[in-house]
């Protein structure tokens, strides 16, 4: 031992005291890290989830997308959209079918008559369909912003486009 003499057996207060400090602060260290760690675990499972609940929504709104099956002599423009909603017609081939997307607070809803998913925690949502040079509509474009602030689009290509640009025969 440092302190203690040749035929001293044991180790003095002062030596105990300091191999206490030393391992007290091995311990803090330890203690800070994983808490350090458990934050970032934290903070990485609610990334995760997020980037899940936007896979299932972008699955999900193409999979009915792809339903919306207008005839090739529908009009061009056979989509309607207000302030909150976007209806769209002709889903699975059949006019009086609607696919309807809503946003209610944070909340985008998917409705395909068959039932409603919901999509939570937005900060905002915009609908709109997807229109080409011709003003045919050939999409369902989904604008987010998440509730970090991050922005992110959707565009679901629909089943089919018609080639009519007038009212039904």
């Amino acid at each position: 031992m440092i302190f203690s003499g040749k035929n001293e057996q044991g180790s003095t207060i002062l030596e105990v005291l300091i191999a206490l400090v030393i391992l007290s602060a091995l311990g803090i260290g330890t203690w800070n890290a994983g808490a350090v760690s458990l934050r970032h675990a934290g903070r990485l499972h609610e990334r995760i989830l997020a980037s899940v609940r936007l896979l299932q929504l972008d699955d999900m709104l193409r999979v009915r997308a792809r339903r919306v099956r207008p005839p090739w002599w529908a009009p061009s423009r056979f989509m309607e959209t207000d302030a909150s909603t976007l209806r769209v017609a002709y889903l699975d081939g059949d006019p009086s079918k609607c696919l309807i997307l809503t946003v209610e607070k944070d909340c985008l809803l998917l409705n395909d008559q068959n039932g409603t998913l919901r999509f939570p925690g937005f900060a905002s949502v915009e609908l709109s369909p997807t229109v080409d040079r011709e003003n045919r509509e050939y999409g369902i474009a989904v604008r987010l912003v998440q509730a970090n602030g991050r922005p992110v689009s959707i565009l679901a290509p629909i089943g089919g486009v018609p080639i009519g640009s007038g009212p039904t025969p």
